[in-house]
Parts: C-alpha cells; structure tokens; sequence
C-alpha cells in the first residue's frame, strides 16, 4: 500500500487535529492529521501534515484552493 503525506501550512488556531482529519476525508482515507507544536509551549505551529491512504487523494487536493475554520490552507 502506498501513502501520501501532504505538508499543510496556514492552519487557524481554531484548528484542531480532528477538524483537519475530518476535513480532508471529502478527498480519501485519512490514516494521519497532525499539527506540528511548539516543543516549548505545547502551542500550534500553524502547519501540519496529512498523510492519505491513496496518492491520487493528493492530487484531488491541489486542485483547489481549502478554507478551513475561515483561514485559507495552502500547499506550498
């Protein structure tokens, strides 16, 4: 089985790792969401990654610009 991981920058505060999941599984099987935390603070960094079960999922999500919790999401 091939996976995909997907770096996600932009990510809103409000955005939680069950937000993220929850909104990428429109696009495929989501095995992992994961907001990168400061070592120090425990606090978001503001960027992540999601890791699809199916490589073509990525290519559905580049296709489109994603808003999530009002704050546009971009892979760089």
């Amino acid at each position: 089985m091939e996976i995909e991981k997907m770096f996600i920058v932009k990510i809103s505060w409000d955005t939680n790792e069950d937000r993220l999941r929850e909104y990428f599984k429109s696009f495929g099987e989501v095995i992992e969401a994961i907001i990168m935390k400061d070592r120090a603070t425990s606090r978001a960094r503001l960027f992540g990654f999601v890791v699809f079960a199916d490589p073509s999922a990525t290519e559905r999500v580049v296709l489109k610009k994603h808003v999530i919790e009002k704050f546009a999401s971009e892979q760089p």
